[in-house]
């Protein structure tokens, strides 16, 4: 490590040594152009810091276009079909335009929230779909810093817009009964029942195969989900924490083998044009449902059954908030909605806690006092 001047321009340079590259050659780092010896040495320290603290960033003019184009390509590997599709769309119509044409190094803070601004004020997009986009950006800057492209996450710092919480939609016990009522001969009647008694989302009730069904024990596995067009099983659940477990009632059980009985016969009557997949809710010759056809017949239902107008993933906030509602511990209904952290469970579903915090404070007074006062 030292600082020298070269003579022909007046100026200081310092070189230092930073180890061996992978081929076992020996690196350097050298910068030219200080006007003075101090500045030089400064430099020097500084580079030598962010060395030592495994910090330091190779200068590079690579744009950020192009690291992101990178980016989706490593992505690819780990992320459902569905999740990319919408990292690309949000990168090729709103990111890039916007920021691609930068250095990936010159992106600051301060240039992520006026690209916030101009999607809210010019582009009019929601607060939910700026954070989504700021969701992207972030893990983008996150796999920079890794890759040592740059030092820091200049995303990480920025300012994101506070996104309002809808108030949930869902059905109380009367109302689910009804609805189950109502679609009990409905060829789908199986798979809304999976939705109630489960809270599992709709992709991975259409993903659902009998071989991750156990009737003898009463359980299933959650393990691969169906695409929104229908055309695609993936063996990727949304998150790590969707590949989980579930218990089964009797009653499910039961609905479960009658419904794979008819499903024999259908086989059977079907014949060679039968495509088995062996899913759970299929077509009557054995190909996966469209999901649109899902939501045709669940509104059909719910307009019969006359319970107010909901989406179907409300369907899963319903199980959710009744069972929180009954008393089940929290954590019991995280791992059976398989949300990744407990906090999601507690954030989402904080409407129900405080009725549930007036019963159980009820509950141990009648349990240390008796129902009646015997003191």
């Amino acid at each position: 490590m030292s600082v020298k001047k070269d003579e022909k321009r007046g100026t200081f340079y310092f070189v230092i040594d930073a180890g061996k590259d992978e081929h076992g050659k020996r690196k350097q780092i050298k910068k030219r152009g200080f006007r003075t010896e101090k500045d030089a040495k400064r430099e020097m320290r500084k580079v030598q810091q962010q060395l030592d603290d495994n910090t330091y960033v190779k200068p590079s003019n690579m744009l950020f276009s192009e690291f992101l184009k990178e980016w989706l390509v490593s992505k690819s590997v780990k992320l459902r079909k569905v999740t990319l599709e919408s990292y690309t769309q949000r990168v090729d119509h709103h990111i890039s335009p916007a920021l691609g044409h930068y250095e990936l190094t010159k992106i600051s803070t301060a240039m992520i929230e006026k690209f916030y601004i101009k999607l809210k004020t010019e582009k009019q997009l929601s607060e939910r779909s700026i954070l989504d986009i700021h969701k992207v950006l972030k893990s983008s800057f996150d796999a920079a810093v890794k890759r040592k492209y740059v030092s820091y996450n200049p995303v990480k710092d920025a300012e994101t817009p506070k996104v309002s919480q809808k108030e949930m939609t869902v059905w109380d016990l009367p109302e689910t009964l009804a609805f189950l009522h109502a679609a009990r001969d409905n060829r789908l009647y199986i798979a809304f029942l999976l939705a109630l008694n489960t809270g599992m989302r709709q992709s991975e009730i259409l993903g659902l195969t009998w071989k991750d069904v156990d009737l003898e024990n009463g359980t299933l596995t959650v393990r691969q989900t169906l695409s929104h067009d229908g055309k695609e099983l993936s063996p990727q659940t949304k998150t790590k924490a969707s590949t989980r477990s579930i218990s089964l009632n009797n009653k499910l059980i039961a609905e479960l083998k009658k419904h794979k009985r008819i499903l024999a016969r259908e086989k059977l009557a079907c014949g060679p044009l039968y495509k088995d997949m062996n899913l759970v809710v299929c077509t009557s010759n054995g190909t996966p449902v469209i999901p649109r056809n899902v939501l045709r017949s669940f509104y059909a239902i719910i307009k019969k059954a006359e319970v107010p107008r909901i989406r179907f993933h409300d369907l899963r906030h319903t199980v959710a908030t009744l069972m929180l509602k009954e008393g089940i511990n929290p954590k019991i209904v995280k791992e059976i909605l398989g949300h990744s952290d407990i906090r999601i469970t507690l954030d989402t579903y904080s409407h129900v806690l405080p009725s549930i915090h007036k019963d159980t404070a009820q509950k141990y007074g009648d349990m240390l006092f008796g129902k009646e006062n015997m003191l």
